[in-house]
């Protein structure tokens, strides 16, 4: 009996329709590990556009004093919900916001003597390593969506991932390496 089943899968594998079905397997089998890269890429660019859509929801209000595509929150929760805003935007943006160690270096008077290449490359060292800094993106992204969800509801949280989609901010997270010019212009963006 065992004989018979190892000379049906021999024949299987000699024949067309199992080398189709050798390849399919093996084409499927090795699909599954980038999906599971990809899927921590939509969790980088989930954290990307929250962050987005916190730094323009917040330079929005400051700029005419109302929130602007209102997700949802009515006049009491308002002050709370730019409190949540405010302080997930610093937990994002520590590294790199105004007050930070780099951008603290890259306006430096003193360091004007340096080109602006260097005072930007420089500038860089003081962030986190690439891995690190995405490890933390994701963190603060997790936390972000979960006190969306336990002050406000799901109701607004799905409405704020709805618009985040559509949001345009010039800020960015560094979350990649960035070359000479990319590096200068996200200083600039992150430090004025």
């Amino acid at each position: 009996m065992i004989y018979l089943a190892t000379r049906q899968r021999r024949w299987l594998l000699n024949t067309r329709f199992g080398a189709a079905v050798t390849t399919t397997m093996l084409v499927f089998c090795l699909t599954l590990q980038p999906a599971a890269a990809a899927d921590s890429g939509v969790s980088i660019r989930s954290a990307e556009a929250s962050f987005r859509y916190i730094a323009s929801t917040l330079r929005r209000f400051r700029d005419s004093g109302r929130l602007v595509n209102n997700p949802g929150i009515d006049g009491a929760d308002l002050e709370e919900f730019f409190s949540l805003l405010r302080d997930f935007y610093t937990r994002f943006s520590r590294d790199f916001g105004a007050d930070s160690a780099m951008c603290q270096f890259y306006t430096d008077p003193e360091n004007s003597r340096m080109t602006i290449e260097d005072r930007a490359e420089l500038g860089f060292s003081f962030l986190l390593e690439l891995d690190d800094r995405l490890a933390r993106y994701l963190q603060v992204e997790r936390d972000f969506q979960e006190a969306v969800e336990r002050e406000f509801g799901s109701i607004l949280l799905s409405n704020i991932n709805n618009a985040k989609g559509d949001t345009a901010s010039n800020q960015r997270l560094p979350t990649s390496e960035f070359d000479e010019a990319a590096r200068i212009n996200f200083a600039d963006t992150a430090c004025f």
